[in-house]
């Protein structure tokens, strides 16, 4: 985090390029980055070929919004602090933020509002990561992830446990991701 803020208060005065192989640095400059820069530039040197982002341009073009619900698109679909949510991309995580999935923007949201209630974090995360799965909002989320527990394993699938609620509750992952997305914008962590 503190790199990516120095480099912020660098851009003012002067060019200023992050270079780093962290998706997480991307997201926070996409976030924390302002208008009135000099040039804001992050290359990335996980490929063979650097590539290198204009950070304004990139934030002009996605727009503030867009880049604020990045930071729970990013926390949700796995990042340095938290694991992945299993067989939720983040490409198709991003996509239906894109294309404007009301759910997903709706907890994006809901995640970076001061003193939020546990119950609605936990139901939006809940909501979320039932569209995520590729059901709707109101879909169970115990039935969408044991269904697709059935589809992703070889037969035989009737060794599965038939109680879908033996599959451990997203309840710490939906905490856990807000509380991630809450530090990210310097916000500070709910205790509960």
């Amino acid at each position: 985090m503190d790199i990516v803020k120095a480099a912020i208060k660098a851009s003012q005065h002067q060019l200023t390029t992050l270079i780093g192989e962290d998706t997480d640095l991307l997201i926070l400059l996409l976030y924390y980055a302002e208008a009135n820069n000099r040039g804001l530039y992050f290359r990335s040197d996980k490929s063979t070929v650097p590539k290198v982002y204009n950070i304004s341009e990139m934030k002009q073009v996605l727009g503030s919004d867009m880049c604020s619900q990045l930071l729970f698109i990013h926390a949700f679909t796995g990042c340095d602090t938290t694991s992945r949510i299993f067989s939720v991309g983040k490409k198709s995580a991003f996509q239906k933020l894109v294309n404007g999935e009301l759910t997903i923007q709706t907890c994006a949201n809901a995640f970076l509002v001061p003193n939020q209630a546990n119950s609605v974090i936990e139901g939006l995360g809940s909501k979320a990561m039932a569209v995520l799965f590729g059901g709707k909002s109101t879909d169970s989320l115990a039935s969408l992830r044991y269904n697709l527990l059935i589809k992703k394993m070889s037969p035989p699938s009737h060794l599965l446990p038939q109680n879908v609620s033996l599959l451990p509750s997203p309840r710490l992952n939906i905490i856990a991701l807000e509380c991630i997305t809450r530090s990210w914008c310097g916000l500070e962590r709910r205790v509960t």
